[in-house]
């Protein structure tokens, strides 16, 4: 209870953190394609790929989106500025058929002065922005959708004669509080002005605490940048478990007037990451978090900020005292939050998988320190703000690229450069920083010594996943520690796909269950924690996320989320709860299909937990079960039909509840159904309730001859039940079905894929495209023949025929001396 109070208060303070600057929000624009040019009134933030990245036809618009709305000014002596938060990837801005500018880059914030632009009255502006891929413009190349439109707020702002100035997107105001002894502390601000006049001026600066009680005031005189310095006393630290938060104000007055007033939370701590842990305050803490992209399900990256707030409460409330923001700086607002919520934040710029090679390479690299400067500059206050970073897996694309020897020394010396250039900027604008880089699992980052410019750097590491089994990943970090005795790292990703209609009672790598999720991140869980000179680790993802080129078992999504792209949560989020906060958290069933559809009445569930629990089936009590790393797993015995589990605390305390419906596979009596699944073992539920069990689990069907499976990782067109259609039998010579005498009804299911082909993310997989199955044609059912559909490449059919057997069999077969494919069937009395 205690720590739910906690949560709700951290938040208060957040969103009680208000903007003093005068800002009128443009809400309201009117919208149209280039390519189409019908307009529609849309509202911020907006993006114009929410349907397209999410069709059934590969690719989505990259292109050119034309905003125009108009707005009021009524005092043209004032200064003004345009804000924008986020546009991507290029915005160019016109103000009365005036060119004002233009912006390079997706996530970061910009502002051009336009009062030489406007005029007293309505005005108008026209934005063009341009998603189009572009080799000078970071990100090239990344596992994510690169949503077009201006999808975070834009700003009318307006200032007095004098003015704190603007640079990179923010008021050029840094603010070092510098902690010297566990009580005593540093506070160094800088500021820039714009003073024209050259008039003396007063810069009065308060510090106040967080029950807004008055703890220093200063004042100087001036007539241009200033810098304030001041030793301060018995100050309370910021931490994850007391993100303790003071208010700084600054002024500035003539003449006793206030003519621009900032203000911003700020918090005293210090760091440092060496490879005996990470430090805060001089107390060890292991970083324990998640990663975070942006977009969520019906919004794209359009995403209101009460629901992107939203996110980071969660993250917090699983226990989390970690959050990467990949692979790009995030809304503002999203600093302020993990500020009042106690994140430490590893924030970065969107280099991913690779630089330009040739005559695009300049400019990628002016656009590449641009964003750093305005990353910089927009987020530095904020205590939050640990770790600095630059790249993501810069060499990745060369595994999949394969560029001749001469290309690939260019792309190296090139990304060499950038690095360097990027961590002396960053350590000289960010001093009281950790800069930070991320890794995919390669050596060429240790060979070309890129790895070791940065201050600390992070592995993506994916064994039993891409590569690998999952201990696989100790036996890595080790040989890294014996290399690079003085290297602290951070496991910076590592996830595995996992979608909630999927099960597996023997969890395999590549089965998208929630079963082997769990078992993998239990995995590097356990081998992380025995590593004091990992500092830290960081689960890909939070939540799942939308990546437009994917196919898995939802189409277009990144599936490794703890979180549904939704935000409903997983098995896999309670189970760090359990793991990262052992003093409130209640156990829970791992939860289950509503069915339990077997021929044995035994089912094994699990219950995530961190304490002894008693466990109760229908009305017997079974003896107190002891957690192990976070997990119970029981063996029980359930009655036909619906049954109730229950678990208790130790004192007898209900903590949750399970019902489970056992349904025998039988076709003993009218409407009973069996669906089966032949290319895989998972279970699988589908939307309408429907379960699938793999043909392994049914003893009265015998798959004939030495059957093989085959399957893909790409969209199966026009059915949300991806995972019955994206595997299949093959090499089947003949389906026997021993059953009772009757009619039966039976439905064939199949799909038509390329099988082997490898895809971007998939990093050990070798490609076979040559081998693409065909659906024969003709079958005989007993003895009906059927004429079997001809099925485009990535779709998928269905027949239906009713049987009465003679034999108490039903034989699918092949003509003689042939072979067929099929994903499943589904076989009901009637």
């Amino acid at each position: 209870m205690r720590k739910s109070f906690s949560v709700f208060f951290m938040l208060l303070l957040f969103l009680k953190t208000v903007s003093i600057a005068q800002k009128t929000e443009l809400k309201n624009w009117t919208f149209a394609l280039s390519k189409d040019t019908t307009l529609v009134k849309v509202t911020l933030p907006h993006t114009w790929n929410l349907k397209d990245a999410f069709d059934e036809e590969p690719g989505y618009y990259k292109g050119v989106g034309i905003y125009t709305t108009d707005f009021e000014i009524q005092d043209n002596t004032k200064r003004y500025y345009i804000l924008f938060k986020g546009v991507n990837q290029t915005a160019n801005v016109w103000i009365n058929d005036q060119f004002v500018g233009q912006h390079i880059g997706g996530y970061t914030a910009f502002q051009f002065p336009i009062s030489a632009f406007i005029q007293k009255g309505k005005n108008r502006i026209k934005v063009a922005v341009d998603n189009t891929y572009n080799e000078q413009i970071p990100p090239l190349d990344a596992d994510f959708t690169f949503f077009g439109g201006i999808y975070r707020q834009v700003f009318i702002e307006e200032e007095k004669t004098i003015y704190f100035a603007k640079k990179f997107g923010a008021d050029a105001i840094k603010i070092d509080a510098i902690v010297n002894t566990s009580t005593n502390a540093k506070l160094k601000i800088f500021g820039e002005l714009v003073n024209k006049a050259k008039q003396q001026i007063t810069i009065k600066f308060s510090l106040f605490d967080a029950l807004n009680k008055l703890v220093l005031q200063k004042r100087t005189i001036g007539r241009s940048d200033f810098e304030i310095e001041s030793l301060l006393s018995k100050i309370e630290l910021w931490s994850p478990s007391k993100p303790y938060l003071y208010t700084a104000k600054v002024e500035i007055l003539h003449d006793d007037q206030l003519l621009d007033t900032f203000e911003h939370k700020i918090g005293f701590r210090k760091f440092e990451a060496t490879v005996n842990g990470f430090k805060i305050n001089d107390k060890p803490l292991k970083l324990v978090g998640v990663n975070r992209h942006q977009d969520l399900e019906g919004f794209g990256n359009a995403v209101p900020l009460k629901l992107q707030v939203d996110d980071l409460v969660k993250i917090k409330e699983m226990g989390s005292n970690f959050l990467r923001l990949a692979h790009y700086p995030q809304d503002q607002e999203i600093y302020k939050a993990a500020d009042s919520l106690g994140l430490i934040l590893w924030s970065e710029t969107p280099i991913v998988n690779k630089v330009p090679t040739g005559t695009d390479y300049q400019m990628f690299e002016e656009n590449a320190i641009t964003m750093q400067r305005e990353h910089i500059a927009q987020n530095y206050n904020h205590p939050s703000l640990v770790f600095i970073g630059y790249m993501n897996e810069i060499f990745l694309r060369m595994v999949f690229d394969k560029p001749t020897e001469k290309v690939k020394m260019e792309i190296i010396n090139n990304s060499l450069k950038l690095a360097k250039k990027l961590e002396a900027l960053t350590r000289e604008e960010a001093p009281n920083h950790i800069t930070v880089m991320a890794l995919h699992g390669n050596q060429i980052y240790n060979d070309t010594e890129i790895a070791s410019i940065p201050m600390v750097i992070g592995w993506n590491l994916y064994y039993g996943w891409y590569e690998g089994v999952i201990d696989e990943l100790g036996t890595f970090l080790d040989k890294e520690h014996i290399k690079f005795p003085n290297r602290p790292l951070i496991i910076s990703e590592y996830g595995v796909g996992s979608d909630i209609r999927i099960r597996n009672n023997k969890p395999q790598k590549f089965d998208f269950s929630e079963d082997y999720q769990l078992e993998y991140h239990q995995g590097y869980w356990n081998q992380v924690m025995e590593r004091d000179f990992v500092i830290g680790m960081t689960a890909w993802n939070f939540a799942d996320f939308s990546s437009e080129f994917r196919g898995d078992t939802k189409p277009h999504i990144n599936q490794k989320g703890l979180v549904n792209y939704d935000r409903t949560p997983k098995n896999i989020f309670y189970w760090y709860k359990t793991m990262l906060d052992s003093s409130t958290t209640k156990s829970r069933f791992f939860k289950e299909f509503p069915a339990h559809v077997s021929t044995s009445n035994t089912k094994q569930i699990k219950i995530i937990t961190n304490k002894t629990v008693v466990l109760k089936v229908n009305d017997t009590l079974l003896d107190k079960l002891i957690p192990r790393n976070g997990i119970i797993t029981q063996e029980v015995e359930l009655l036909e039909g619906q049954n109730l589990l229950k678990v208790y605390s130790e004192s007898m305390v209900l903590e949750d509840t399970l019902s489970l419906d056992w349904k025998k596979v039988q076709l003993l009596h009218k409407d009973d159904k069996i669906a089966v699944n032949f290319g895989s073992e998972i279970s699988f539920l589908e939307d309408k309730g429907q379960i699938w069990i793999p043909v392994a689990d049914v003893p009265f069907i015998n798959t004939k001859e030495s059957t093989k499976k085959s399957s893909t990782s790409t969209n199966i067109r026009g059915t949300d039940n991806d995972p019955m259609y994206q595997s299949m039998a093959t090499n089947v010579k003949e389906i026997e079905i021993t059953v009772p005498s009757g009619k039966y009804r039976i439905e064939l299911h199949w799909s038509n894929f390329e099988d082997g082909k490898k895809l971007a993310y998939e990093l050990s997989k070798e490609s076979n495209t040559s081998n693409q199955h065909t659906i024969s044609d003709i079958l005989f059912v007993n003895n009906t023949k059927l004429k079997l559909p001809t099925i485009d490449k990535f779709n998928f059919d269905t027949i239906t025929l009713e049987v009465s057997p003679a034999k108490n069999s039903i034989s699918i077969k092949a003509p003689k001396n042939n072979l067929f494919s099929i994903s499943g069937l589904i076989i009901t009395k009637f």
